[in-house]
């Protein structure tokens, strides 16, 4: 049986601030590229409970020079409570074939009207119909065919849309590589950048 070649290690491998720019890429890299590991991030916000809720979403656009990103929801889903309540977000992403984690710490917001309606002249036939639907989500029905999509009621789904922007202020970068593992965190909290190698 013939043994693996090892895997060469990223440029990055020992360079901070190339460790920072490969993440922005992968970002970047993850609205562009919907096959990408990074285009369905998991973000977590706090619901009115208190207790923290998970869900899957769509990476819509990346400003690395902003600091932010963006992504879509429904103007009647938990979400816009739990962000109204508490702006404070999480997000979380990995790309199985570079071993790479990023988790983001977040302050959401809802975008203003010129962004909103500049996402919306951008959203596919298909990804409108998700805001079609005459019922809020999450509610319960008794069967699946109470989920009725009705593009004429909520003005072909733009009644419902609903972008929420992400500025990130902290980003945690983890690379697992068997030469050995390299963590790092990069502060933007306060107006200025803060790059340090952690323990993995």
């Amino acid at each position: 049986m013939t043994k693996r070649p090892p895997i060469p290690v990223l440029p990055c491998y020992d360079d901070l601030a190339a460790s920072e720019t490969f993440a922005w890429d992968m970002l970047v890299d993850g609205v562009r590229d919907r096959r990408a590991d990074f285009h369905t991030p998991t973000i977590a916000t706090i619901d009115l409970n208190g207790a923290p809720s998970l869900r899957t979403i769509v990476l819509r656009a990346c400003d690395a020079d902003a600091r932010q990103l963006r992504f879509h929801t429904d103007t009647r889903s938990n979400k816009i409570k739990e962000i109204e309540t508490n702006p404070s977000g999480a997000m979380h992403l990995y790309d199985r074939d570079k071993k790479i984690q990023i988790r983001l710490q977040t302050r959401l917001s809802f975008a203003d009207a010129a962004t909103t309606t500049a996402a919306w002249d951008r959203t596919q036939a298909m990804s409108r119909e998700c805001y079609q639907v005459t019922l809020p989500p999450g509610q319960q029905i008794a069967t699946p065919q109470e989920a009725q999509f009705d593009p004429l009621t909520t003005q072909d789904g733009w009644d419902h849309f609903q972008p929420v922007i992400a500025t990130i202020e902290k980003l945690e970068w983890l690379y697992l590589a068997a030469k050995g593992h390299r963590r790092a965190l990069f502060d933007y909290s306060n107006g200025t950048v803060t790059r340090s190698w952690l323990i993995p």
